[in-house]
């Protein structure tokens, strides 16, 4: 024999057998009941029980009746009963746990907490204990939950406890342990991870009123699924609670089953300084996921995205360490930063997204709470869904656009990605109707709907509908005892008055925190605790935080277990080694539990734990870090400590720059920057150098560029030397070109090239001076092998590594606007490269001499140039300078390859410097090797459909990279193919009408000299195409008039030799009508080109040459050789494909025999010009011959 006791460890035999004895104890009390009496003293202490030694069947003995009273006949008893009931759950709960209630805490009597539960609204003196009342029972649940009871036991506990008149009667409680007993298989089983017997029975598959919605998300996604249709944006908004991320998740279901592939990540109030975090969690989850595939299906996939992304591998490493484990990529230090960094980055995931998606497996990114995305990520997010090579993404993205307005990075982006063109298809959500909430509460107590609706009233007058709202209301009213399940009844009743006089929160938020303020002490510790660490937290960071010294200071005594009570309760998941909130609204409501005063110590303390554990916690934990030792910086007061802070913010602000986050980069390194002293360039100067040196760059990429000019100041002011300032002068050159100021640029460059003994020498005629440096490079080039130039020794000498850094810097600004600073640039840098060693920037210096021996008359020597070009590509093979390659391609493929073979040889290794470029950042070379792309695919032959496809699509990145003088430049080209095909809104209007091109024409004379050629050019050869002799000749005057006034004949181009091909052909038609000696010394000189370019090239020039030569003959009368030269001509141009030359030569030889009285010969070649134009594509041009043609 003994008092009632038990142990927390029971297993389902000892539950049963304790129930039994619980049935006993009732029976006995309600025996004393039946006798009229009230003990009014029920403790374990004053119950005696006997065990038999035959059966194990229990007999119980009731002691000290020494406070016990008489019922009063006059009543019905049952108040009286009630006192003892109370006491009855009291003495369950420590038979069931093992533990008596918690007696430490002073909650007033069982009698007054009572009279509390008496249907009416409490009044203001019994507030105080209905509130202990509630503390009380939230440590019952948490002490039920920690011991495993089965939830049918603790239900009925619980309830007694609550003293809500559930049971009015010993037998009545009598018959539901009966009723436990009878069912004990199913009522007694606890298995954590299943649904609790008579639990709320939400419906997780069903989503309610939302089946529009629904439809909208598949719609969209079977759109993307089709190879000929574009990728698509689906937006989701509305408030907090309104159920965007469940209707996401719901769709999510379907897109998985119909083949899909679907990624997900949540952005978090908390982490906005975090960069890329929900895109990261999202692609690592990814990651995580395929390496659980089959051997073989885990190596084709790890094949297919090394093929497509390549090295870029490390890019997506160094951002998601993941990537390299998944991968097999060594991981490694990312030298790119700031504007290049953000560049390089972008077309990683681009290219990652294009591995992973097809048309087979459309890939569906999902991420929640844009409102609290950074820059970074909204930028990624547009690069990925303008990506004009994919079109099997859907993006979804929620967001509350309560919380949004016009000025919002999120509204700006959307429209920016509207303007692309993308289709955005958006979704509004709002709170659900009553009809809707009415089913949700009768799937949830599996009730009929027809006997639920005065719940449903009262619950939607409490909660508006709001779905987040109403689950968290209905949890409330059933831990409060208003709505529960009867086991007597067998199903769930509810009480509407206590319901309606529940003063409820306004909010969920309100809500949430009321019913945190019930739970245990520990448990409210420890949700505030990880509320300091934002909505979710990885397991490892969490373990660190848990094991951590002091943490008992904060209350929490078993982290761990009050998570898991907590995730018992609802307010808590954990999936994939994370712990997170069920909502964010939770997360606020726990955060706000936490005094003011004592969250900065909160951060402090789980900031330092993180940190002094960095090394063994993923990269990204330097952000967990410095996001939570800022926020408690106001408590640091060790000197040492504040340095620790200042450099961790460094480590912060860089990392954030080699991912070209630069919203969060500013805003670490000022944290760091507003914690140095005021002696700090003198105390502490390396580091405050670096901080202002990383804080202007970052000013610079972010586009905030006076502040950026304040920072370069107070460096160059406080510098101790020349070294010291190079950075922020390079930052500064980098800017002012960025800013369009492109002279000031050369300007500051050409000082920082002085300073470092670099001086540009002073000159009365700079081109005569550039004159002599090309004749002396090209000299000491002649005096040195192949082998010498590639043996060189490695450049030792700083600052003319910082030199050539500098030159390289400004050798793209100066060509567009100053050539002379350009050729001295180029020259410089290759003497220094013989003379001082080889550095990466030495296989550019290479190109690009070689570029200019290729194309600048007074140094023209295609054989040199054409081994400047093989030097400068085996040097980038040597020097490992793949960061160059894409300005270096374009240098050897356009200017110096083009001079020696077939134009059409030089695209495919354009297109790939322009992937190249887009690789490593080299934004404007990038641009400018595709511009150069399309150009030379208009020169070489091919369908002018075609050519124009190239250029509007390459057009568009242009835009999307911000290189729009390289689109300006682009756009004649553009203008003449329209005006060639005849295309709507082009053929009734002249060639050179327009405002936008006058506009065009009137920058170039004032900024751009050559763009300002091209005009002319492309007007010119137009101009004569369609017979407009007068116009082409003026454009040709006009362009030798700006090009001899205003441009340097040292100029690299291209265009040139076409150009006069075209000035030619007009040329000897004005020769005809006239005889202007000007006139003729073009032609000559054009003869005299092509007979020079044929030599080297003779496939793209040689026909130019003899069309010019029939010409010729056509003039001067000899018809004989002028037939002859047409045919070669036409033959030629037929050879090698140029077949708009070909439809030219054919056209000529048609008006010369024309001429010559052969009509019948005329015929036929006008015949076959009109069949080469329209084979080209130019309809507008054929019919124009038609109509020209006599015949």
């Amino acid at each position: 024999s003994g008092n009632v006791t038990g142990d927390n460890t029971m297993s389902k035999f000892d539950f049963e057998n304790a129930v039994i004895l619980a049935k006993e104890i009732t029976k006995a009390f309600g025996k004393i009941h039946d006798l009229g009496v009230v003990h009014n003293n029920v403790t374990t202490e004053n119950i005696i029980v006997n065990t038999s030694e035959d059966d194990g069947s229990f007999s119980i003995k009731v002691i000290d009746l020494g406070l016990a009273t008489f019922l009063n006949e006059h009543n019905s008893g049952v108040g009286s009963r009630e006192k003892d009931l109370l006491s009855l759950g009291e003495v369950f709960l420590e038979l069931f746990s093992g533990e008596a209630r918690y007696e430490s805490n002073s909650f007033g009597s069982a009698e007054a907490d009572c009279k509390t539960w008496n249907g009416k609204q409490p009044n203001q003196s019994s507030q105080h204990a209905v509130s202990n009342r509630r503390s009380l029972l939230s440590n019952d649940r948490h002490l039920l939950h920690m011991s495993k009871v089965p939830a049918c036991i603790s239900s009925l506990i619980l309830n007694l406890n609550s003293g809500r008149n559930q049971y009015r009667l010993a037998r009545e409680i009598e018959e539901d342990l009966s009723t436990i007993l009878a069912n004990r298989d199913t009522s007694l089983c606890n298995v954590v991870e299943e649904k609790k017997i008579r639990s709320f029975n939400f419906q997780l598959g069903k989503i309610y009123g939302r089946d529009e919605h629904i439809s909208a998300i598949l719609d969209a996604y079977k759109r993307i699924s089709k190879p000929e249709n574009p990728s698509e944006i689906v937006t989701v908004s509305g408030y907090s609670g309104a159920g965007k991320s469940a209707l996401v998740q719901q769709a999510q279901k379907h897109i998985i089953e119909l083949g899909g592939h679907f990624l997900s990540g949540k952005y978090d109030n908390f982490r906005q300084m975090e960069p890329l975090s929900a895109i990261i969690v999202a692609f690592t989850d990814y990651c995580q996921k395929i390496v659980t595939r089959s051997a073989e299906k885990l190596h084709q996939i790890r094949t297919s995205i090394k093929e497509t992304v390549g090295p870029e591998l490390a890019v997506l490493a160094n951002a998601s360490p993941s990537i390299c484990q998944c991968f097999d990529v060594p991981s490694m230090k990312i030298t790119d930063v700031g504007l290049k960094g953000y560049h390089r980055i972008k077309f990683a995931f681009r290219l990652f997204v294009r591995a992973i998606s097809s048309s087979d497996q459309p890939l569906v990114l999902f991420l929640d709470d844009l409102q609290w995305a950074d820059p970074l990520s909204l930028d990624l997010i547009e690069s990925l869904t303008t990506d004009s090579e994919n079109k099997s993404l859907l993006f979804i993205g929620s967001y509350r656009d309560n919380e949004i307005n016009e000025m919002h990075q999120l509204t700006v982006q959307l429209n920016s990605i509207k303007s692309n063109n993308v289709s955005i298809n958006e979704i509004k959500v709002g709170n659900l109707s009553k009809e809707y909430i009415n089913e949700l509460i009768s799937d949830a107590i599996q009730t009929s709907p027809r006997l639920t609706h005065s719940l449903t009233n009262a619950v939607y007058r409490k909660t508006s509908g709001n779905i987040f709202f109403v689950l968290e209301f209905l949890k409330s009213i059933c831990n409060e005892g208003f709505l529960y399940f009867s086991l007597k009844s067998n199903q769930w009743e509810w009480n509407i008055p206590l319901i309606e006089s529940k003063n409820t929160a306004t909010n969920a938020i309100d809500l949430m925190l009321h019913k945190m303020k019930q739970f245990p002490k520990d448990v409210q510790s420890a949700l505030k605790l990880f509320s300091c660490l934002g909505t979710d937290c990885e397991e490892c960071i969490l373990s660190l935080i848990t094991s951590g010294d002091g943490i008992d200071e904060f209350g929490c005594t078993d982290m761990m277990s009050s998570l898991e009570f907590s995730i018992e309760e609802g307010l808590l998941d954990y999936s994939d080694s994370s712990y997170k909130f069920v909502h964010d609204q939770i997360q606020i409501a726990a955060y706000s539990l936490i005094p003011e005063t004592d969250k900065g110590k909160l951060h402090l303390w789980i900031g330092n734990q993180v940190w002094a554990n960095y090394s063994a916690l993923p990269e990204n934990a330097i952000f967990v870090a410095a996001g939570q030792l800022n926020k408690g910086k106001m408590f640091i007061t060790e000197a040492h400590q504040i340095t620790e802070l200042i450099r961790l913010n460094l480590q912060a602000g860089e990392k954030s720059m080699s991912l070209g986050a630069f919203t969060p980069a500013l805003f670490y390194l000022k944290e760091g920057l507003s914690l140095l002293g005021s002696n700090s360039w003198e105390e502490q100067y390396d580091l405050h150098l670096r901080l202002c040196e990383s804080y202007a760059e970052a000013k610079y990429c972010a586009g905030e560029f006076e502040e950026m000019h304040k920072i370069v100041d107070e460096i160059l002011a406080n510098a101790k030397c020349l070294d010291d300032k190079l950075g922020a002068y390079f930052t500064l050159v980098t800017s002012l070109n960025a800013q369009g100021k492109t002279r000031e640029s050369i300007k500051v460059g050409l000082y920082v090239l002085s300073s470092l003994g670099e001086p540009m020498p002073a000159h009365l005629d700079m081109e005569a001076a550039g004159i002599i440096e090309l004749k002396k490079t090209k000299h000491i080039l002649e005096e040195k092998t192949d082998d010498e130039i590639l043996k060189l020794r490695a450049m030792e000498n700083n600052y003319k590594m910082a030199a050539m850094r500098f030159m390289y810097g400004l050798t793209l600004s100066t060509m567009l606007v100053r050539r002379v600073v350009n050729v001295w640039l180029i020259t410089r840098m290759v003497q220094i490269s013989i003379s001082c060693g080889l550095c990466k920037e030495s296989a550019f210096a290479f190109a690009a001499f070689g570029s200019l021996m290729a194309t600048v008359d007074i140094n023209f020597d295609v054989i040199s140039a054409s081994r400047m070009g093989k030097l400068s590509l085996r040097l980038l093979e040597i020097l490992q300078a793949e960061e160059y390659s894409a300005g270096i391609h374009f240098a050897v493929y356009f200017f110096i390859q083009t001079r020696v073979d077939h134009f059409r040889k030089s695209l495919q290794p354009l297109k790939q410097a322009y992937n190249v470029g887009l690789r490593f950042g080299e934004m404007h070379y990038a641009v400018v090797a595709i511009r150069q792309f399309c150009l030379i695919s208009f020169h070489s032959g091919e369908n002018l459909m075609i050519v124009l496809e190239k250029i509007q699509y390459y057009g568009v990145k242009m835009k999307e990279h911000k290189q729009e003088i390289f689109w300006k430049m682009t756009l004649p080209f553009k203008k003449a193919i329209h005006h060639l095909l005849g295309q709507p809104n082009e053929s009734d209007k002249p060639f050179w009408e327009g405002a936008d091109e006058e506009q065009l024409l009137k920058y170039a004379r004032k900024s751009n000299m050559v763009l300002l050629r091209i005009i002319y050019y492309v007007r010119a050869w137009i101009a004569y195409m369609f017979r407009d002799y007068k116009l082409a000749s003026r454009m040709v005057e006009e362009e030798r008039q700006y090009i001899t006034d205003g441009c340097c004949y040292l100029a690299p181009n291209f265009l040139k030799p076409i150009s006069l091909f075209v000035a030619g052909l007009i040329s000897f038609e004005l020769l005809h009508e006239t005889d202007d000696v000007k006139w003729m010394e073009i032609a000559e000189a054009s003869m005299k080109e092509m007979e020079t370019c044929a030599a080297h090239a003779p496939s793209n020039y040689k026909h130019k040459l003899l069309l010019l030569q029939a010409e010729s003959a056509f003039l001067s009368g000899e018809d004989n050789d002028a037939a002859r030269l047409y045919d070669s001509a036409i033959k030629i141009a037929e050879d090698n494909g140029f077949i708009q030359d070909q439809a030219l030569a054919y056209e000529r030889a048609g008006v010369f025999h024309l001429k010559q009285g052969n009509t019948v010969r005329a015929s036929h070649y006008y015949g076959q010009a009109h069949n080469a134009y329209l084979k080209l594509g130019a309809e507008k041009k054929a019919s124009h011959l038609r109509l020209q043609c006599p015949f």
